[in-house]
């Protein structure tokens, strides 16, 4: 006797369109009716969502509203929400799941950044943040952000990005190259040279250069690293920009990103 496979109870189908990934969950709800409810239900987007995802959203700094398990996850894919009393932000990554985050400049620990002479807080209508930090006048330019491991997907290959834009008048910026690490439980991880304002210069294959995000800042790639399984420790992502010695200004800090490295 053949069982049609649309007789299945909605659970067992459930069962088996949640080991697939969300756009696959999404695709299966062309199927049928039986594969649309589905693919639809909390039961199956809730194995999809990451298993804490609770204790994010009872940190959110305004309160999330959602009528689903897929709204809420396509919710976080597009609009991230503000946890940390508005120092972070925690959202998903689309394809997988995988958690991201990001650390505003406030979040940063920026060399002088307290002292106005040097750095100025500045609030931009295209900011996540209610804050960013623009660079005034330093010689010395330093700063960089921690997270715990323990709050990433487990086992991702995860990568940290710059998130900033440059003014119009900055000044000893153009064509210098800063340097960024990765470390973890002091051993460093990943180490390379970037160039916030490259211009029209050509730089070497070893000079990572930023490029523009669909929000309209620039990003650039400080290193990656991989976050192993629910290992505790701490990830230390630094920029430094010194070399030459000259007094620079011009960079608009909005945060560090942590997200899935593709």
């Amino acid at each position: 006797m053949e069982m049609n496979i649309n007789q299945l109870p909605e659970e067992c189908i459930s069962q088996v369109i949640s080991l697939t990934t969300p756009r696959d969950a999404c695709v299966s709800s062309a199927v049928s009716f039986a594969f649309r409810s589905a693919a639809d239900s909390d039961a199956t987007w809730e194995r999809f969502l990451p298993s804490d995802y609770s204790s994010f959203l009872s940190q959110s700094v305004d309160p999330v509203v959602y009528a689903s398990k897929k709204e809420l996850y396509f919710r976080l894919c597009h609009h991230p929400l503000l946890i940390d009393r508005g120092l972070k932000s925690f959202g998903l990554e689309k394809s997988s799941g995988a958690k991201c985050f990001m650390l505003s400049a406030r979040a940063l620990n920026i060399a002088w950044g307290r002292d106005l002479r040097y750095w100025n807080w500045i609030s931009l209508p295209n900011s996540r943040f209610s804050e960013c930090a623009k660079h005034k006048e330093v010689c010395w330019l330093e700063f960089g952000g921690k997270i715990d491991r323990r709050i990433l997907t487990a086992n991702t290959a995860y990568a940290a990005y710059l998130v900033f834009k440059l003014t119009d008048n900055g000044r000893n910026l153009r064509n210098q190259i800063q340097t960024t690490k990765i470390t973890l439980a002091g051993v460093i991880v990943s180490e390379h040279s970037v160039c916030v304002d490259h211009g029209d210069m050509e730089m070497g294959d070893d000079v990572r250069l930023p490029r523009e995000r669909q929000d309209g800042w620039l990003e650039v790639e400080l290193g990656e690293f991989d976050s192993g399984e629910g290992i505790d420790g701490e990830v230390d992502m630094s920029f430094l920009g010194i070399k030459g010695g000259n007094w620079k200004n011009g960079l608009i800090v909005q945060g560090i990103e942590v997200r899935p490295k593709h």
